[in-house]
């Protein structure tokens, strides 16, 4: 039975496939075991998948290198096969993370191939990929640090030599050892500095290295990195995510080193195991009835210490059994609600078709899951999430019913703040930009089916900064109440009256009024603002306004266009002398017999398949090996030929449909990734661009990702995003949080075009992205010499200090690519080393120059 997550509602769709990183790994069962070292080493890895025939056969991890044996110079040059661990256990893309954590418990191992409906190799998850990923199940339980530890942590003399480390590791299967400094005796919070951990990541650098005689103490990372034994591990989780580390030393209140936590120990404490484990008793309704009691005795304690509330109901439905959650929640006592009917919790919301239906299914799925009030002893009515199964005997009849209901008022309450704080300007207490848009969208629609006329009007207070200047922010605020409250009081009830901006108000008009009611409205409207202000300081202040009017559909057939120009009326208003309204005007802004053929043809272009990908590649600068591609869309129409991006995309984005299009082009790009994976080229990164119209349209753009990856089964970190600078013209608050949801599906963001718009840095350095693609006319520039090369390193240097990766557009010349290889740039794109080509073409430009793990 399926329970709704407490961190993430999107967390049930979420896969293995989705989640575990699209880098793979691997070598064939010939390769020495040093050399398969040396990969893992080189991409970061902690493992390294065996193939033959495109296959997985074995793995080698970082624990397994614990068993060399001490003096390994001969079994390094060895085939990985005759040491690998085979075989290999695998997991669908398409099993959940939960299953993941299951399989790996009961396997006894850290990390799980994921393969797709071929079983071919489509990825590999570890536990630290569970562990990362937020909101793949509830928080860690209210245990602290010291519960968790293992006891059997070694602890060593700094001057044991490496190979002797390793086999004390391998024979004590510790995964870490804390290492003494010899040559330092002091009290142990001041030995603390002179501390170290060696870990499975150390040993096998030290392989790579080949000095396996080096003290333990030159290896280990020093100081030691610490935590409280009383510290929660909440906490700690979150320690050695923020700083990138799987073990933490914990001390005592003295300051002694008592133990070691690591990611597998944190993911002992996940309550999924435990639900899971309850889940797969109550649902294993085909297994015999006694069986199923005594598996349901077993859970007993789980039964009893669950937060969420349990009921178990006889055949003829009799209350059996009631856990303290559900005393706690309805109020009832066990003694109050044994042998009666669960009817007693009916709160009286929810008719009686609404349980017909809900028994019905419960009877042909056995299983039923939603949204359902009930009524607490006290009287109160309140909403729970409720999950009930059927469970069947060995004869297939129902012998119990199983509930579990988890009480959602709080949720409910903080879902209706947010929704409410989410739409509603918090200064006026009218709806913000948003719920206006939303209100737009809807009252078009409504008036395109009825064939009515809807009009808006924007307004902005003219010269408004002037009085902020000089009465000060507070007496402006109240400016902008009291203009929010002369605007409505002179509204129709029909009408809809927002803030959408900082000074500027919007009208929706809906219901068929007429040209001259919206003129007459206007004129009320400026003579209501243009009477004296009194501030609090009793003041008189004199304000006026600008008005913008236009109309659908006479003056606009969507959302976008309509608020275009009502805009664009509003700034004639301003530019005939402010304090005025004016109509928008079509014949000002007429579009040629051309733009319209174009507007016609491209509406057509999608259904009739006239759209495909070209992809450009993109090298690592270093080595000169594909690192990525950029997918371009390409318009090839019947008759006109090729139509280039310029030419189209900004007709698309008047038009409104460049979110369809954007959809087309995302849907497609990561299918094509999918697609070349399966054919054996992985640790590709697909780069997709994405409009200022898809950031703030109607539908979320990070939801549209999640669904697409879903969908097609890739990777989010094979997929990066591609933004410009005029996004940040917009609401820097409201694109950071955007850009965020995109960050935290695991996707990469790159900022398009840089150097060419907005430049602020101190925005630049809050904003989550990961890569500058720096902008073609500052590589074009370094031909101009000394001065012309200087914006680019500039730029390279500004990406460095960021800890940002940097791609350089355009680079057509040897002396171009010269510079920025060595000025430190990491990727190139441009002719000269690729042109845009087809799939085809870049899987076979893949196989001369292969894409690296990254």
């Amino acid at each position: 039975m399926t329970r709704p997550s407490f961190a993430d509602g999107n967390t049930t769709h979420l896969t293995v496939g989705t989640i575990s990183p699209g880098i793979v790994l691997r070598c064939g069962p010939e390769t020495a075991i040093g050399q398969a070292i040396d990969m893992m080493r080189e991409a970061n890895c902690s493992s390294i998948i065996v193939t033959q025939d495109h296959l997985p056969i074995g793995i080698w991890t970082e624990k397994d290198c614990l068993s060399l044996p001490a003096d390994c110079e001969a079994t390094l040059n060895e085939p990985i096969s005759k040491w690998m661990s085979a075989p290999v256990h695998s997991i669908s893309v398409h099993a959940t993370p939960e299953a993941a954590i299951i399989r790996m418990r009961e396997r006894h191992v850290r990390h799980l191939v994921s393969v797709d409906a071929e079983n071919r190799l489509a990825g590999i998850i570890s536990q630290s990929d569970l562990i990362r990923q937020q909101g793949s199940w509830r928080k860690l339980g209210d245990g602290d640090v010291g519960a968790a530890i293992r006891r059997t942590t070694i602890f060593v003399d700094g001057d044991i030599p490496m190979s002797e480390l390793r086999a004390r590791m391998h024979d004590a299967k510790c995964d870490c050892a804390i290492v003494y400094d010899p040559s330092v005796a002091t009290d142990p919070v001041s030995m603390l500095d002179h501390t170290g951990i060696i870990t499975e990541r150390d040993i096998l650098r030290n392989l790579a290295n080949g000095d396996h005689a080096t003290p333990a103490i030159e290896i280990a990372s020093r100081p030691l990195r610490v935590i409280s034994a009383k510290s929660s591990l909440n906490n700690a989780r979150d320690t050695m995510l923020a700083q990138h580390i799987r073990h933490l030393a914990v001390i005592d209140e003295t300051g002694n080193v008592i133990g070691v936590l690591s990611f597998a120990d944190l993911l002992e404490f996940i309550e999924q195991d435990y639900f899971a484990h309850l889940r797969s008793v109550m649902e294993g309704r085909d297994v015999e009835l006694t069986k199923a009691r005594r598996s349901l005795f077993l859970a007993d304690k789980i039964i009893e210490t669950s937060p969420d509330g349990i009921m178990v109901c006889a055949a003829d439905g009799t209350i059996e059994l009631v856990n303290p959650a559900f005393t706690r929640v309805t109020g009832y006592n066990a003694s109050d609600v044994i042998g009666k009917n669960p009817n007693i919790l009916q709160s009286g919301r929810q008719s009686r078709e609404f349980y017909t239906s809900m028994w019905r299914d419960i009877q042909q799925h056995g299983k039923w899951e939603g949204e359902i009030w009930n009524r607490r002893k006290s009287g109160e009515i309140y909403p729970e999430w409720l999950s009930i199964i059927a469970i069947r005997d060995a004869d297939g009849q129902i012998s119990q019913y199983a509930s579990i209901f988890t009480d959602i008022s709080e949720r409910k309450k903080n879902r209706e703040d947010i929704l409410r704080l989410a739409h509603i300007d918090e200064l006026t207490g009218y709806p913000n930009r948003r719920r206006f848009l939303e209100l737009l969208a809807h009252g078009i629609g409504e008036s395109r089916r009825k064939g009515t006329r809807l009009t808006i009007l924007l307004l902005d207070i003219d010269n408004f900064q002037r009085v902020n200047n000089t009465l000060g922010h507070s007496d402006g605020d109240d400016v902008l109440v009291e203009v929010a409250r002369r605007l409505h009081r002179r509204l129709d009830q029909g009408g809809v009256l927002a803030r959408v901006g900082a000074d500027e108000y919007a009208i929706l008009l809906s219901g068929g009024t007429s040209a001259d009611d919206d003129a007459a409205l206007a004129d009320d409207l400026l003579k209501a603002l243009n009477q004296p202000h009194l501030t609090s300081k009793g003041q008189e202040i004199y304000i006026s306004a600008s008005i913008g009017i236009a109309s659908f559909p006479h003056d606009a057939n969507d959302t976008a266009n309509l608020l275009r120009n009502a805009e664009i009326a509003m700034m004639h208003s301003k530019e005939q002398g402010r304090n005025r309204f004016s109509r928008y005007n079509r014949a000002s802004h007429s579009r040629s017999d051309a733009d319209l053929a174009l507007e016609s043809a491209l509406r057509q272009a999608l259904d009739r398949d006239e759209f495909h990908l070209v992809y450009q590649p993109q090298f690592e600068a270093r080595t000169g090996n594909l690192h990525g591609v950029e997918a371009l869309l390409r318009w090839n129409h019947p008759q006109r030929g090729a139509i280039p991006p310029s030419v189209f995309v900004p007709v698309a984005e008047e038009m409104g449909v460049i979110g369809e299009l954007g959809r087309w082009v995302l849907r497609h790009a990561c299918r094509q990734a999918v697609a070349w994976r399966e054919k054996g080229l992985h640790n590709v990164t697909m780069a997709v661009n994405v409009s200022v119209q898809q950031f703030y349209g109607t539908i979320d753009l990070a939801e549209q990702i999640r669904t697409i990856l879903v969908e097609k089964g890739m990777a989010a970190d094979r997929l990066e995003i591609e933004i410009t600078e005029s996004l940040f013209m917009q609401n820097i608050e409201e694109m950071r949080a955007n850009m965020q949801r995109i960050r935290d599906l695991g996707v990469k963001i790159a900022l398009d075009d840089f150097g060419t718009g907005f430049s602020s840095l101190s925005y630049l350095r809050k904003l989550p992205f990961d890569t500058i693609k720096m902008d073609r006319s500052f590589v074009d520039d370094i031909n101009q010499g000394r001065e012309g090369s200087a914006l680019a390193i500039t730029i390279l240097n500004m990406a460095q200090n960021l800890h940002k990766k940097c791609v350089a557009e355009g680079v057509e010349t040897n002396a171009q690519l010269k510079l920025l290889r060595d000025a430190g740039c990491d990727y190139i794109q441009g002719y000269l080393l690729g042109k845009p080509m087809c799939a085809d073409e870049i899987l076979t430009l893949s196989q001369q120059r292969p894409a690296e793990a990254s």
